[in-house]
């Protein structure tokens, strides 16, 4: 019986979720990245919801593995925003928490650190097309300075799924590790 009143009430508030597309929304991304020097896996989700006071949540997951080193570098982002739309473009602002997890040959060590989270984007009317930006920074934290930034054009011909191809570089200086790398990506995109 408690199983099919959840199942109900997990049904009503999906079917609200989807009928009310601007109150309550969510979009994922994943996809891979290509460096010199390196390859990377990235995932992300991003929750949007109408309670002014609570910011909005995004996730993200950064797994970096170094070909000439043999350098890893991973990081779960936590990220609260607060966001501003006019017509097509749209403006966000916030703190990100990362979690750093980096190995080389067989040292390893782990670093959290607070960050300025900045976005901006500008959807082309009628294209499907999106234009973002993003800036993830931290200076001099605990010894840990970190300016993570990509510039992405995304193409969504259709309501829910989407492309996504950018530029992202990553310059990180911490006690274990300096390490700057850069490339472009690709992935898809879920709007829901």
């Amino acid at each position: 019986m408690k199983s099919t009143k959840f199942a109900f009430t997990l049904s009503t508030l999906l079917v609200a979720g989807a009928a009310n597309a601007d109150i309550l929304g969510a979009n994922a991304e994943a996809g891979i990245f290509d460096g010199d020097d390196g390859s990377a896996t990235y995932a992300s989700l991003d929750v949007q919801h109408p309670i002014p006071l609570i910011p909005n949540l995004r996730i993200d997951v950064w797994d970096f593995e170094s070909d000439p080193s043999g350098t890893d570098i991973s990081h779960l982002d936590f990220t609260g925003y607060y966001g501003v739309g006019i017509l097509w473009a749209s403006i966000e602002g916030g703190v990100t928490f990362r979690s750093l997890d980096m190995d080389s040959g067989a040292s390893s060590d782990s670093e959290s650190v607070p960050m300025l989270f900045l976005a901006a984007s500008l959807a082309i009317p009628g294209t499907g097309v999106t234009l973002a930006a993003e800036s993830k920074s931290i200076s001099s934290f605990d010894d840990v300075t970190i300016t993570d930034q990509s510039f992405k054009i995304q193409y969504q011909p259709i309501p829910v799924l989407g492309l996504e191809v950018g530029y992202r570089s990553i310059d990180q200086e911490t006690n274990f590790l300096n390490k700057d790398y850069d490339g472009y990506f690709i992935g898809v995109t879920l709007d829901i």
